[in-house]
């Protein structure tokens, strides 16, 4: 299947369903996990709860009949940018979706946002939301997800931050077609925005960035 057939039917499953069931995926691993999370765990901790929170999830009886076709990766090693063995990239949060063949997948990036260490820089850097632009993540899918894991301040802050990124991307390294815009997928996730991106190829992305508050201070 070419990639304009695999992203002209990705987009339809997304907006049918995917995209809602992923997001809520990861609502539930979030909220279930949110009383082990604090200000001072790294990026991979918080990934690996939350991971370990939706396996149980979909492994529990009463979770709905529709996710049974849902299977979820954490640190999937991906063959990019000719690298290989313990040197290829790994994406964070993958869901896998069984309905189809090939399976969609539906791609989070997740970084910390913490002053004095992990500013919108990293967030939208040649690691964070560049990934999907250059098309080195989710390069045949019309959609992805960034997650920030705030560690200071609230949404709002970060939100304005990566505003201001924007405004400033005077080299456009980050190929905006359409500026950050509020949205909402789940009422359970409030904070999230939205924005679409030209890759490098020329085909369009469109990236969900949803703010976790992880700032609750260690005792």
């Amino acid at each position: 299947m070419g990639a304009e057939k695999l992203n002209s039917f990705a987009r339809s499953f997304y907006d049918y369903g995917f995209r809602r069931d992923a997001h809520q995926l990861l609502a539930w691993g979030y909220q279930d996990t949110l009383p082990e999370i604090h200000c001072n765990l790294t990026e991979e901790e918080i990934t690996g709860l939350i991971v370990e929170a939706i396996e149980k999830r979909l492994d529990d009886p009463s979770t709905p009949e529709k996710f049974d076709r849902y299977s979820i990766d954490e640190e999937k090693p991906i063959a990019v940018e000719g690298r290989k063995g313990k040197k290829r990239r790994r994406l964070d949060l993958v869901v896998v979706s069984s309905h189809s063949r090939p399976r969609p997948k539906y791609i989070f990036e997740a970084k910390r946002l913490r002053k004095n260490g992990y500013p919108i820089g990293k967030y939208v850097g040649e690691d964070g939301l560049q990934c999907f632009v250059q098309g080195v993540y989710a390069s045949q899918y019309p959609e992805a997800a960034m997650i920030g894991y705030v560690q200071s301040d609230i949404a709002s802050y970060w939100e304005s931050e990566l505003k201001r990124s924007f405004d400033l991307d005077l080299n456009n390294d980050l190929r905006i077609t359409q500026l950050l815009q509020k949205a909402q997928v789940l009422s359970s996730i409030p904070d999230v925005w939205v924005s679409q991106h030209e890759r490098e190829v020329g085909n369009l992305i469109t990236v969900y960035h949803i703010f976790l508050n992880c700032s609750v201070s260690f005792v």
